[in-house]
């Protein structure tokens, strides 16, 4: 039975993906990040919608009083695709920092494109870096938060971050732009695996953890973020 529930879950986020873009196809006319980054709350709505339909599987948010009234990089642990939707749904209108084949897909990946948000390539070494802060010192002047995942990549909750590194594109961020970073934690990946079916119903806990403030040295300031993020998400899990 949870295996259908599985094929009907994933059916519908991919038929949603590629109806919300056709429901706002103003946008790509107008070119309207403002409509764009609606369509992406649409979509995120549609996905926790049915995640709380299909499977009781439900969320809770902690320690979104720590999060300061300012623009801010919110650094978020990534277990799973849920928390791609997510933040649509507690910030308005957040850049997500993205990767850039993702706007290779179609319907989906062509909105991605007129959203708010931040493209990263992986592969292009420091005129990649100095594009990514280029990018975010435009997103925070604009007063919008950036959604980082400093792994780079979705990462199963029973893997450690030796296995997946922090990558130093958090650390030029941090030391560029001159605003606070929220390290976040989360156990998405219990009931979303990163491979494999939405195994288990329950509450998937998000948790924004103490700011780390502006000054800290390259060295100092990752080790602070990881130490924060790996301890807090290892407890929700």
């Amino acid at each position: 039975m949870r295996l259908v529930k599985s094929i009907l879950f994933y059916a519908f986020i991919n038929l949603w993906g590629t109806i919300i873009p056709i429901i706002y196809f103003p946008a790509f006319i107008t070119r309207s990040k403002k409509l764009a980054d609606h369509g992406a709350k649409m979509w995120s709505l549609g996905v926790v919608f049915m995640l709380k339909k299909i499977f009781n599987i439900d969320y809770q948010v902690l320690g979104l009083e720590k999060v300061p009234n300012e623009p801010v990089i919110i650094a978020c642990k990534h277990q799973s695709i849920w928390e791609t939707a997510i933040m649509h749904l507690i910030f308005k209108r957040p850049a997500y920092a993205y990767k850039k084949e993702l706007l290779k897909i179609p319907f989906y990946g062509w909105f991605v494109k007129i959203m708010t948000g931040i493209r990263v390539d992986r592969q292009g070494g420091m005129s990649a870096i100095k594009d990514l802060i280029k990018q975010s010192k435009s997103i925070l002047a604009k007063g919008h938060n950036i959604i980082i995942f400093p792994q780079g990549t979705r990462v199963s909750f029973d893997k450690s971050s030796q296995d997946y590194p922090y990558q130093p594109g958090i650390a030029a961020m941090y030391l560029a732009c001159n605003v606070k970073v929220v390290p976040t934690a989360l156990n998405s990946g219990l009931f979303w695996p990163k491979n494999g079916r939405i195994n288990k119903n329950g509450t998937i806990k998000i948790e924004f953890l103490d700011p780390i403030n502006i000054g800290l040295a390259k060295n100092d300031f990752l080790n602070e973020l990881e130490n924060k993020i790996e301890q807090a998400s290892n407890k929700l899990s």
